[in-house]
């Protein structure tokens, strides 16, 4: 037998959505079907949706930040006798008793586009265009600059911060070879060498030439990583106002909230 589950919403839904998918993934192997109603933005087209649900013989959970069509809703299921949940009702009571404020009842505002979403887009794109190879004449446009031998999570760890908005560039340290003039003129505060063990490093290398199917066995030997290492962290050391994150066993979460915490602290930029 196949369940059915609307989600209702004068919004997106996708916030319902998610949190339905997550309950149901405590019942599996139940077999439900989500189906998502957006936009629902009057009575009529709310009690359209009651209709389908009571052929369907679905389960309504609904989240309206407008305060009459969630009673709407509710009145309607009751009208019908189908089953409902309102996920944002009960929620808005306890925050305005707890502040003390009525809520405006806009619909979507959590996912409105504002001047946020945009500066993050162009923080992505900058990044991308920075992975690996500066661009010349933008790295002083860089709120962050990362630099470390292959494979020490660079470019992960910009990109994530990218997300949050942060325009990242993040260079390659080769042995043998010179890094960017660039880079030492600009503000150097803003540099973030990261570094690991030889052992990790090597483990991590294997996986990726397991994954790539290459037989280049020198990019994960042991001794030549640990070289690269040793060469890497000398140039760290000429550059004493660098700051140095080790990423050894932690997660691109924890790397970000490091380098955030070493270069802006409690003074983070807004």
């Amino acid at each position: 037998m196949e369940f059915h589950i609307f989600v209702v919403s004068d919004g997106t839904g996708e916030t319902a959505t998610k949190m339905s998918k997550a309950a149901l993934a405590q019942f599996r192997p139940a077999n439900a079907a989500i189906t998502r109603h957006s936009n629902i933005r009057s009575v009529e087209a709310l009690r359209e949706v009651v209709r389908e649900a009571e052929r369907s013989r679905a389960l309504v959970i609904h989240t309206f930040a407008s305060q009459e069509l969630r009673q709407a809703m509710e009145q309607a299921c009751q009208d019908r006798n189908i089953p409902s949940h309102d996920v944002l009702g009960p929620l808005l009571e306890k925050l305005q008793e707890f502040l003390g404020v009525s809520p405006s009842g806009q619909a979507g505002l959590l996912h409105q586009i504002d001047d946020g979403y945009f500066e993050r887009l162009e923080a992505l794109a900058f990044t991308v265009r920075h992975d690996d190879k500066p661009v010349p004449g933008e790295l002083a446009d860089a709120d962050i600059i990362l630099v470390g031998v292959s494979r020490t999570s660079k470019t992960p760890v910009s990109i994530y911060l990218a997300q949050e908005g942060w325009k990242v560039a993040n260079i390659p340290v080769v042995m043998g070879e010179e890094l960017p003039k660039e880079l030492f003129q600009v503000e150097q505060s803003r540099i973030v060498g990261l570094m690991t063990t030889p052992e990790r490093l090597s483990e991590v290398r294997k996986v990726r030439l397991s994954r790539l199917g290459s037989q280049d066995s020198s990019y994960a030997d042991l001794g030549r990583v640990a070289e690269e290492l040793r060469s890497c962290r000398e140039i760290f050391d000429r550059n004493p106002a660098w700051v140095r994150v080790d990423v050894t066993g932690k997660s691109i979460e924890e790397m970000a909230a490091e380098i955030l915490d070493k270069l802006f602290g409690k003074e983070r930029p807004l």
